[in-house]
Formats: structure tokens, sequence, C-alpha cells
């Protein structure tokens, strides 16, 4: 119906317009415990490139198309941080290098130029559907066996990664607004969902409430 009011193919008053609508939450909350980060690097022990990729999603919390657009020139090896492109906000901002991610990447610094992409198929940027192809069943074989496509809270997905790092941010303590920054996340709110998770998000105080 708004369709058409929006391409005027409909120019009577909207009937539905003191309808209800009522959400589907369907927000991912998924995130890959220290265990199952364990299980997938094993699984991608001889694919050097996927695990390059994991390992950047892990360590920065960036976007698919952030990932895949890293240049040599964006990283600092010595000060330990990285220029991400945030296509999804339009801007740019810092993640931190990990000493076990800097090990990965140094010695292929070596042969890149500057404009190089670090993820790189034969020295040319990849494909959000080059990486989902090669990725996504092996997300599916470890984790998503006997879920449904359209279960979205628990799917194990690319995202995920990104949901992953900031979830662990949270669990060990990290402050809300440390999590919001490194995230990158315009709207508090949508950092706040971690919360939960922080070791003083309440839950020992319930365990313990009756004891």
């Amino acid at each position: 119906m708004d369709y058409g009011l929006k391409e005027e193919l409909y120019n009577q008053q909207n009937p539905t317009i003191k309808v209800e609508r009522y959400g589907i939450d369907n927000s991912r909350e998924r995130f890959l415990t220290k265990g199952e980060i364990e299980i997938l690097f094993d699984r991608l022990q001889d694919k050097e490139l996927l695990t390059l990729f994991v390992k950047f999603a892990l360590t920065t919390g960036a976007r698919l198309k952030g990932l895949l657009a890293i240049q040599k020139k964006d990283i600092d090896i010595t000060h330990g941080f990285i220029n991400i492109n945030d296509f999804k906000t339009k801007s740019t901002y810092k993640a931190f290098l990990t000493d076990e991610l800097k090990s990965l990447i140094v010695n292929k610094f070596d042969d890149l130029n500057q404009n190089d992409f670090v993820i790189s198929l034969n020295g040319t940027q990849m494909t959000d559907r080059q990486i989902q192809s090669r990725l996504k069943p092996i997300l599916d074989e470890l984790f998503n066996e006997e879920l449904k496509d359209e279960d979205r809270k628990n799917r194990v997905v690319i995202h995920t990664l990104r949901h992953t790092f900031a979830s662990h941010l949270a669990i060990n303590g990290t402050p809300i607004y440390t999590i919001q920054k490194l995230m990158n996340h315009r709207d508090i709110k949508m950092t706040l969902r971690y919360a939960k998770l922080a070791p003083d998000s309440g839950k020992d105080f319930v365990n313990h409430l009756y004891r």
C-alpha cells in the first residue's frame, strides 16, 4: 500500500493507516564462544586467506565491505592500528592490531604495494560473493546444521564475527562507550544490546538473590 501511494498508483486515503504494525524480533544475537572460535580456526588450518579474513573480523569487528577494502596503506604496523572504511555510516575509523594479527600480515606486507588489498585473490580485491561462497559452507557445516535458513537469531553468518567481537569486549568488562567507539556505532542504543553481557550487568546479583 505504501508503495502504491508513493508511486501514485492509488490516490485514495490509505485504509491501513490506523492498523497497528507488529515488529518481528529477528535481530542477530548469536556470537561465537572461545571454544567455537578454536573449532573454526582448526577447520581453516589449510585455508590461509579465510584464516586472515576471520582474524581481521574478530580483531577489528569491521563489517564485511570494510574488511575487503583494507589496503596496505591503511595499516600502521609500527603503531598497531588500521584505518577502516565503514560504508554503512560513510565514515572512517581506527581499529587496532593485535600481536597475533601483526605476525600474520608482517611477512605478506613485503610483497604488497601501498594500494594493494590485504585480503585479495591473485592480487585483486575480493568481492562479498567470493568470501561468502568460501566461508558460508564452513559456517553452516560447523554451526548451522539443524537451523532453518530464516532463523536469523541463531544462525552463524559472516556478520556473527562482528557480533562476536563486541560480545567478548562486553564479557571482558570493556566500558560500553569504548565498545561504541570500537564498533563505530553512531547511536549508543546500538551498543547497549551488549550491556547484558558485561560482568556488572546484574547477573551475579540475581543468581545470589535468594541464597
